[in-house]
């Protein structure tokens, strides 16, 4: 291929990836996307799409030298920011940390150990490769998880030996090399902070307040309906998030890159789930730039080049939630009711991540969310009421014209 400009790898066709292909395009390079899917929300933005998994990183790096390319690039994509620093350890291209570290920080277990190792707060734990569930020494409810799978698959809360059985052999044919994190259930808020670490500082950004499906005995699955921003929390609980992310920034060997952190918080005790060291998916980046008016996309490039990130943004004046729209395992047809609740006023905007004729997934995760819409207002309370007017006029229908859309999975209050 005849090409004058500098190659650049973009690794998954997200929805936030859109946004980066079209700043590397702004900065000269040619982009080619790579991504398993045939449709991933990105294709039209690259100037080529070639339809390989992110996850195969010796095809990846295959393509990196047929093609010269100068960068390897995933900005909130876990696992493809594994194979992004192993094709440019190997090639000596730019990467914000190094393939071991993009390892440890990836791997539920290699992730525990060492945040247990260095007095960072986290839940109870064990490991398993095989479904066993004898001297676990662990207290019900439990949360059994693959230790490397992305998009929350296999991520399932257990309250008895027969439901922890079940979930933890689902976790396992889930993960990649057959192993499953066993952690104990706590209970509080789910707050998810976004932080920036620059020469080994942290510099804060934005909080969230997750808001879970509603769970029953039905329903076991620990996915969001989406997050209300920035989240109600004291200026010790902020500080104590500092402290932590410093901690992980020191114990992980992170001194320049994004960095999201997912914990649970109970009046003033912190305990960490897991955290990310990208930004965060779908309306993510979208959010922090309307509340605050800052870039974290073109920090994440940056942070590959270990280049000075901007620390310039207001603080909120507003409060903005996402919510995401689920449906069943069918093939999609039309979404409708977005341009009905923008004409009322309701919605700030919406986005739909899923193209017509996609087959949907059976494993509820984001894998089968075909879209989202965000809202804005005054207070939290304005928020719901208005999420609440929006849900009842969306629908999703299948190809055929049936409804597909999961309703009973919101509890907005």
């Amino acid at each position: 291929m005849v090409n004058e400009k500098d190659n650049a790898i973009v690794l998954g066709g997200t929805f936030p990836h859109k946004l980066l292909i079209t700043k590397l395009k702004q900065r000269g390079y040619f982009v080619i996307l790579v991504d398993y899917l045939p449709n991933p929300s990105a294709k039209n933005d690259a100037d080529i799409h070639l339809q390989e998994s992110t996850l195969d990183k010796e095809k990846v790096l295959s393509i990196a030298i047929e093609y010269n390319v100068k960068l390897v690039i995933s900005v909130c994509v876990d696992q493809a920011n594994v194979t992004a620093c192993y094709v440019a350890e190997k090639l000596g291209l730019p990467h914000p940390y190094t393939y071991e570290v993009s390892k440890t920080v990836t791997d539920k277990k290699a992730m525990k150990d060492i945040m247990v190792k260095n007095n960072i707060p986290t839940s109870k734990y064990n490991v398993v490769d095989k479904v066993d569930i004898e001297n676990l020494d662990l207290s019900y409810p439990l949360i059994v998880k693959p230790v490397d799978s992305n998009s929350s698959k296999g991520v399932r809360r257990a309250n008895n030996d027969q439901e922890l059985e079940k979930y933890l052999r689902s976790a396992l044919e889930i993960s990649r090399d057959g192993r499953a994190i066993i952690e104990e259930y706590k209970i509080g808020r789910e707050i998810g902070f976004d932080c920036l670490i620059q020469s080994g500082e942290v510099i804060y950004l934005m909080s969230r307040e997750r808001r879970k499906m509603i769970l029953n005995e039905k329903n076991p699955i620990q996915q969001i309906q989406g997050s209300f921003w920035p989240a109600n929390l004291t200026d010790d609980i902020i500080e104590k998030f500092m402290i932590i992310a410093k901690q992980i920034s020191d114990s992980f060997g992170l001194a320049h890159t994004t960095l999201m952190i997912q914990a649970i918080v109970n009046g003033n005790d912190i305990s960490v789930i897991e955290f990310g060291a990208r930004i965060g998916g779908g309306e993510n980046y979208k959010i922090v730039e309307l509340l605050t008016g800052y870039d974290i996309i073109e920090a994440g490039i940056n942070s590959f080049f270990h280049r000075q990130m901007e620390t310039n943004y207001v603080q909120p004046t507003e409060y903005i939630s996402d919510t995401y729209i689920y449906v069943q395992p069918k093939v999609l047809g039309e979404i409708i009711g977005f341009e009905k609740a923008k004409e009322q006023n309701l919605i700030e905007y919406s986005n739909i991540y899923k193209v017509k004729g996609t087959q949907i997934g059976r494993d509820l995760s984001s894998n089968n969310r075909v879209g989202a819409f965000i809202v804005k207002a005054s207070s939290t309370e304005k928020c719901v009421n208005n999420i609440n007017q929006v849900l009842d006029i969306i629908e999703v229908y299948d190809e055929k014209g049936n409804p597909i859309m999961y309703k009973d999975i919101y509890s907005i209050n």
